[in-house]
């Protein structure tokens, strides 16, 4: 037996196995299931970020009504927390809104 074709005592055979792709083989089957635990990840992932999303949108809307800045500064690090977890939509206008209800604290105050 050749050296290369031994290693650590297992024998490498030059065979060719089909347990990658038949069903029901514990390969197959264990790709499978951390495709699917990956997805359920994902999915709670992009839950977490749409609530989160949707806290930083009020926290901003409220923001332009009522302590604009303690509001829309915690709007806005919620929404760039929901933007990173998956939810772009919701987190990039609370991100938005909190900026713009800041700003225009900022700029119009001294005209109070």
């Amino acid at each position: 037996m050749k050296e290369e074709e031994r290693r650590n005592n297992v024998i490498y055979f030059r065979e060719e196995t089909a347990s990658e792709i038949a069903p029901g083989t514990s390969v197959s089957m264990g790709r499978t299931r951390q495709a699917k635990q990956q997805q359920r990840q994902q999915q709670r992932e992009r839950r977490e970020g749409a609530g989160l999303g949707m806290l930083g949108l009020i926290l901003a809307i409220l923001a332009f009504f009522m302590m604009p800045l303690l509001m829309g500064i915690s709007g806005f690090i919620i929404g760039l927390v929901a933007a990173t977890r998956g939810a772009t939509g919701t987190g990039g206008w609370a991100m938005g809104l909190s900026a713009a209800a800041v700003l225009l604290t900022l700029f119009l105050r001294p005209f109070y």
